[in-house]
C-alpha cells in the first residue's frame, strides 16, 4: 500500500501496530513462540558469525605459523649445504 501523504503513511503504521497488537493479545502463545523462535535465530546466526571469525583466526595464525618454519627450514638447509661444502 503505497500512501502518497506523510498522514497516510503514519495512519497506515498505526493501524499496522493496532493490529498487530491486537494480534498478540488475541494469541499469546503464538506470540510468544514467535518471539521465541525469532530470538533463537538470531543467537545462532550470531554463535555462527562469530565461530566463523574465529575460524579465519586460527587458519591465519596456522598459515602465518607455517610460514615461518617453512622459512626456518630454509634457512636451516641453507646453512646446513654451506657447512657441508666447507
Amino acid at each position: 500500500m503505497a500512501k502518497k501523504t506523510i498522514v497516510g503513511q503514519v495512519a497506515g503504521t498505526v493501524s499496522d501496530a493496532v493490529a498487530s497488537a491486537i494480534d498478540a493479545i488475541a494469541h499469546p502463545m503464538t506470540t510468544a513462540s514467535k518471539a521465541r523462535k525469532a530470538m533463537g535465530k538470531s543467537v545462532t546466526s550470531t554463535k555462527r558469525k562469530v565461530a566463523v571469525k574465529k575460524k579465519a583466526a586460527k587458519k591465519a595464525v596456522k598459515k602465518a605459523a607455517s610460514k615461518t618454519k617453512r622459512a626456518v627450514k630454509k634457512v636451516a638447509k641453507k646453512a646446513a649445504k654451506k657447512i657441508r661444502r666447507r
